[in-house]
């Protein structure tokens, strides 16, 4: 399925399983590497991002 999200400013589509987790659209789809993998269960803060202005873990945040 596909989602469609602001991100950075600017209008994204990625597509895949709602469920998949914020991050791999990111690093995979969009090609935006900054997001790192750290743990994969949210507990070290290596893939932070802001959503609508607070900080979440991208890594268990479902697209």
């Amino acid at each position: 399925m596909a989602t469609t999200f602001k991100l950075n400013g600017r209008e994204v589509t990625v597509k895949g399983p709602d469920d998949s987790p914020l991050l791999w659209a990111i690093r995979d789809e969009l090609g935006l590497t900054g997001t790192k993998f750290g743990c994969g269960i949210g507990g070290c803060g290596a893939c932070t991002v802001h959503l609508d202005g607070e900080p979440v873990r991208s890594c268990v945040t479902p697209v």
